[in-house]
């Protein structure tokens, strides 16, 4: 259950958590879909499909699960059955088939097929954080964040967030710390990291499991090239690699964590999710104020 992405969304002040949340939850809990839907998407239990627990509360955090069905029709089948259609009815009516009417045939076949479909399913992790006042989503796409947020937005009737940017571009906090040599506060660089050119068409170097404090990379900086990808490790616990939009991907735990982590003999799948949740909470509980406060520093936008 530990987030592999967070992206994180900041609340307003006058925000109120509803006192049954639970009932909240269950206007909106996951059905499967019907014979007929391309898709599904409501709340699931935390704990598995056995539970009927909508959200895991540790203190003021609280994790949410999200869970998507999809029927999947491939495109090129579609298409292949409805040329067939198209073709049947011009050779027996002697016209062509545009326009609305075509439109109005693929609707019909895919309102046929959609019984025979395969179907993809899919789960979204959250949790809020209300002493922080925050909501963080591991989703490595904005949009699979947004579809979560609008979930969680309609069933507590309102939920003012914005996400969490920075008042300067990233990349000018980025190739700041590289050139200096050193970042603030907890944390230091890892092994990864992307260069762009100021130029829209311009050069883009990836580089992974290397220095990132090298001449080489230092000589791309005096070129020109911006940071926009940048690998973090915190404090020895955890690792992230930050983009400009200010999202993490590939958010681990790194071995010093684990092996402070009490090991569970023989715990069940509940026990596990709390023991995960319990830490994953503790860290971003203190995480968050010092990814504000790297961000709070002042630079020269020059």
């Amino acid at each position: 259950m530990w987030f592999r992405n967070l992206r994180i969304y900041t609340l307003a002040d006058d925000f109120q958590l509803t006192d049954d949340l639970e009932a909240a939850l269950s206007e909106q809990q996951f059905k499967p879909c019907g014979r007929t839907e391309l898709a599904s998407f409501g709340w699931s239990s935390p704990f598995g499909s056995r539970s009927e627990v909508l959200f895991h509360k540790i203190g003021d955090s609280y994790l949410f699960c999200a869970r998507k069905e999809e029927k999947v029709l491939p495109a090129s089948v579609v298409n292949a059955q409805l040329e067939e259609q198209i073709e049947a009815v011009e050779a027996e009516q002697g016209r062509r088939v545009v326009g609305k009417e075509k439109q109005s045939l693929k609707e019909d076949l895919v309102h046929r097929l959609l019984p025979q479909a395969f179907t993809r399913f899919k789960l979204t992790w959250g949790m809020l954080d209300m002493q922080h006042r925050i909501v963080v989503v591991d989703a490595s796409a904005s949009n699979q964040a947004e579809d979560f947020l609008g979930l969680l937005r309609g069933s507590l009737g309102s939920l003012p967030v914005k996400p969490w940017f920075s008042d300067n571009p990233t990349e000018l906090y980025f190739t700041k710390w590289l050139k200096d040599g050193a970042l603030p506060g907890d944390f230091e660089f890892g092994e990864e990291a992307e260069l762009r050119d100021l130029d829209q068409e311009g050069g883009i170097i990836r580089c992974k499991n290397h220095e990132l404090t090298s001449p080489e990379i230092l000589a791309h900086l005096e070129h020109g090239k911006q940071i926009t990808k940048l690998a973090l490790i915190w404090s020895e616990r955890l690792s992230m690699v930050m983009e400009q939009d200010m999202a993490m991907k590939r958010f681990k735990p790194t071995d010093r964590l684990l092996d402070e982590q009490d090991k569970l003999v023989d715990a069940s799948a509940e026990e596990k999710i709390d023991a995960d949740f319990a830490l994953l909470s503790g860290e971003l509980r203190e995480l968050y104020p010092q990814l504000v406060s790297l961000f709070n520093e002042q630079i020269s936008v020059d």
